[in-house]
């Protein structure tokens, strides 16, 4: 029988005024908050107990929504609405964001300490500015968990200018760069999140913007040609391959999570010399970790892991959409076909670039089934 996790996570907000405007308006940008911080969407809620007109307003019409008044306590603050999330399907150890907003950041002196000492940083020049180049899931998630980290400038850029609007609404970067140069320019650490098959070309750019000794660092999941390309740039930056070994099969930014790459494994593949400390504070800081691998190693066993996983689960998809159709399947069906639902652009760039590896593992994986299936009788 599957578990099912459940984590709740709370949240407050001053109201202006006791009217009804005022009330929806306030519990809406605390729902908004709330869900944006803590990467999760309406359906993985499965109570909350807040204002329920305006969360229906914002399109949760599947959730459970309970009511409540505050007791009257002297000295309390007046008109605060408050929030508690009940969860579904969180990680086991993912520590949820609380909220508190406007005047009800008094209620949690805590998390307001938290903010100022963020503040203190940047202006003490720590702040440290990173160029985030790819702005889909992957890089979405970087943006939004360094936010939650604090002390990092975040300066984002992707071809597509919705995108690039999107993200900034998220949360996910600070400040949209129009080009690859000026998102680079003056950065500690550029994080390149594109698909492989045009990732040499832009770390090649990225290398030739950054400043002279910067931290250059990719997200690719299979090696070949980017490898190659940090060599290059190991000449001018400080390059150092990367992989993060997580991910949903949501498409894009839609996908992206503040708490994606919480205790995930992430792949790093140093070019020259070790593993620059911004790359691990960086790590550190998105709640990753560091794996050091040899890219031969990582693109052997992400054949096995992720690359053919993903060709089987499309031809069990094609295999059994009939009987799916009809309604004649279950949810280990779902569970096998769910890499299926993956944007394709990004998996068929990867399964591509490690071609020779996709097809060893699936010699071994066909000689493994032909033996389940003699088996039989």
């Amino acid at each position: 029988m599957a578990v099912t996790t459940i984590a709740a996570v709370r949240g407050a907000i001053s109201v202006r005024a006791n009217r009804a405007a005022d009330i929806r308006e306030a519990t809406a940008r605390l729902l908004e908050e709330m869900i944006r911080r803590n990467g999760v969407a309406a359906g993985k809620v499965v109570t909350a107990d807040f204002p329920a007109h305006a969360a229906r307003r914002l399109g949760w019409t599947d959730v459970p929504l309970l009511g409540a008044v505050e007791l009257d306590v002297p000295g309390a603050p007046k008109r605060i609405v408050r929030v508690l999330l009940t969860l579904r399907g969180v990680p086991r150890g993912v520590k949820l964001i609380p909220v508190y907003l406007d005047e009800a950041a008094a209620l949690r002196p805590d998390l307001a300490a938290g903010a100022m000492k963020a503040t203190a940083n940047a202006r003490a020049g720590r702040m440290r500015r990173v160029a985030i180049i790819g702005l889909g899931q992957i890089g979405g998630s970087i943006g939004l968990a360094l936010e939650a980290a604090g002390g990092w400038r975040r300066v984002g850029f992707d071809l597509r200018p919705s995108v690039r609007r999107e993200a900034l609404a998220k949360g996910a970067i600070d400040e949209i760069a129009l080009t690859l140069e000026l998102a680079c320019r003056g950065a500690d650490v550029a994080v390149i999140a594109v698909p492989v098959d045009v990732m040499p070309r832009v770390l090649d750019g990225a290398a030739a913007a950054l400043p002279a000794r910067a931290v250059l660092l990719d997200t690719g999941s299979a090696r070949r040609g980017v490898t190659e390309a940090l060599v290059r740039a190991s000449r001018r930056v400080r390059a150092v391959g990367g992989h993060p070994i997580a991910g949903n099969e949501r498409k894009g930014l839609a996908g992206a999570s503040a708490q994606l790459f919480h205790a995930a494994p992430f792949a790093l593949l140093p070019v020259r010399g070790g593993v620059p400390p911004l790359v691990r504070a960086l790590l550190r800081d998105i709640g990753a970790e560091a794996r050091v691998v040899t890219p031969r190693e990582h693109d052997a066993a992400l054949a096995r892991t992720s690359h053919l996983p993903w060709l089987v689960s499309r031809a069990l998809e094609r295999l059994g959409a009939g009987a799916a159709k009809r309604r004649l399947a279950g949810p280990g069906f779902a569970s096998m076909t769910r890499l299926a639902a993956s944007d394709p652009r990004i998996p068929r760039a990867y399964t591509s670039a490690n071609a020779a590896n996709v097809r060893a593992a699936w010699r071994i994986l066909r000689a493994e089934l032909d033996r389940e299936v003699r088996g039989l009788g």
